[in-house]
């Protein structure tokens, strides 16, 4: 009997302890990746859409149930290395990512008024959200030009470099691309 109680008793303390500790942490998001990559041409093949973009504005967004937040990033496209006939130069599309400004998620957030490199991936969800778009294999998709102002006011060329955005998930891509290397490496 006195075995059951101390045992007991040493649950509940370690379930109390760990119900404590969920209360002291911060907010942030994890994902998985299914895929990593260790080339463009296998990045590219996964991708709808590569493009250059600036990102025009964004908001964040609590529309999927028991998903959390996320950051919807308008791009305004500026040229592109693999596109389908909805996402020419000078429109827009809508990218989707994990996370907030207040939660962080599995990788950085594209930032407004920056340049980058994508690569994306439909969205696959209903309704109104099925427009919108995923950065494929979640960091492995964004490089990002140090050139933005000269970006935004002569526009990107096909010699414009794109640095590799900062992740730890373990993908082997180049550490700077052009979009006439976009689909190539």
């Amino acid at each position: 009997m006195k075995r059951t109680i101390t045992t007991t008793a040493a649950v509940g303390s370690i379930i109390l302890s760990a119900i404590a500790l969920t209360g002291c942490s911060t907010s942030h998001a994890e994902g998985s990746r299914v895929e990593l990559y260790d080339s463009v041409p296998a990045l590219a093949e996964d991708s709808s859409v590569v493009l250059s973009g600036t990102v025009q504005e964004q908001k964040t967004a609590t529309d999927i149930p028991g998903g959390g937040e996320f950051t919807l990033s308008t791009v305004v496209v500026g040229a592109t290395a693999k596109t389908d006939t909805s996402h020419p130069a000078g429109s827009t599309v809508v990218v989707r990512q994990h996370g907030s400004a207040s939660i962080e998620g599995p990788g950085p957030l594209l930032e407004k008024g920056k340049t980058y490199l994508l690569y994306l991936t439909p969205s696959g969800l209903d309704g109104d959200l099925a427009s919108q778009f995923y950065v494929t294999g979640g960091t492995a998709g964004v490089y990002e030009t140090q050139q933005n102002a000269a970006a935004r006011s002569t526009g990107v060329t096909e010699d414009t470099e794109f640095t590799k955005a900062p992740s730890d998930e373990g993908d082997k891509l180049p550490a700077e691309l052009t979009l006439s290397d976009a689909l190539k490496g």
